[in-house]
């Protein structure tokens, strides 16, 4: 259970990795190019500054995304000073599983947000309507909520082992 839990992660944060990257490379050429256009031939890329505003939205996610997985993102542990190391991964469990329900109600949000503050037929630009470019906060949460409940699934069957010393006591 706990390999495909892991081999589902590595390949969840494969394409997550990859997205960020392309999203990154079209944002900075496409920022690059309207600096460029601006500066020497003074025009530009009409629907440019729309399409590089949404990309940071996308890249933030993504990379919210990748801070969870490698538990680099913002977090309140004011307990684990206090309390024995043993039970810092079940309250890293605990936290994890809150952090994922909190998502899970900003997901909601989200979905609704989507669905009722876009006017269906309203393009953004070249085409894509706006709330497919809206999409990322609803599918940012919800890889939010995949991570944080694999962390609290890893934190828990952590916190559940026998400790080193428990194994040589048995």
């Amino acid at each position: 259970m706990m390999n495909a839990l892991k081999g589902f992660d590595r390949v969840l944060t494969s394409a997550v990795s990859a997205l960020l990257v392309v999203s990154f490379a079209i944002m900075l050429a496409l920022a690059a190019v309207q600096v460029f256009l601006r500066f020497f031939l003074q025009t530009g890329i009409l629907w440019g500054d729309v399409a590089a505003r949404n990309l940071v939205i996308w890249v933030g996610f993504f990379g919210a995304y990748l801070a969870a997985r490698e538990e680099k993102h913002f977090r309140i542990d004011v307990l684990t000073r206090f309390l024995p190391a043993r039970w810092h991964r079940t309250l890293n469990a605990l936290s994890d599983l809150f952090v994922a329900v909190v998502c899970y109600f900003l997901l909601r949000a989200s979905m609704q947000f989507v669905s009722e503050g876009f006017d269906p037929e309203a393009i953004a630009f070249l085409g894509i309507p706006q709330y497919v470019l809206a999409m990322i906060v609803t599918i940012g949460f919800a890889l939010m909520i995949i991570q944080f409940l694999i962390r609290a699934i890893e934190s828990a069957a952590a916190a559940l082992r026998p400790s080193p010393a428990q194994e040589k006591a048995r």
